[in-house]
């Protein structure tokens, strides 16, 4: 995988954390090259998910309790909304022996600005009118709004 020492798109970084940018890390998941590990809490997963093979979902509240199913010979993506959470979920990793492992730069926000495969698991007439992720229907409980 390409991946850089610093991030480009997010401000938050952890001293030893790689990063990969979306399209680096688009071609390595087309390639079959990674695994990308979605690190968002369920109630984030039920909004939105990225509809591909080679994605796993283990959220960050878990992630000691799902380490036993993450093969340490691949290569690994890890993915938050913004890129906060999976940056210290990659730090994590790469303290508990996993050598492979970037994170997504800038989460989400830039896949998505990307325009890589992501999803809405809602319904039609859910969410807000200003068409965000959010479940709320009334823009005064949205958080963007």
């Amino acid at each position: 995988m390409k991946t850089t020492d610093k991030p480009i798109s997010q401000e938050f970084h952890l001293e030893g954390v790689k990063h990969i940018s979306p399209t680096d890390a688009m071609e390595a998941l087309n390639n079959n090259k990674a695994v990308l590990i979605d690190v968002r809490e369920t109630n984030e997963l039920v909004l939105e998910s990225v509809p591909l093979d080679n994605v796993l979902n283990h959220p960050m509240s878990v992630i000691m309790d799902r380490l036993p199913y993450i093969a340490k010979d691949q290569n690994i993506i890890l993915a938050s909304l913004g890129g906060v959470r999976s940056t210290k979920i990659a730090n994590l990793l790469n303290r508990v022996g996993y050598p492979n492992v970037a994170n997504l730069d800038g989460g989400f926000t830039m896949w998505k600005a990307k325009g890589f495969p992501f999803e809405s698991n809602l319904s039609s007439g859910e969410g807000c009118s200003c068409n965000c992720s959010s479940s709320s229907n009334d823009e005064k409980n949205c958080s963007c709004c």
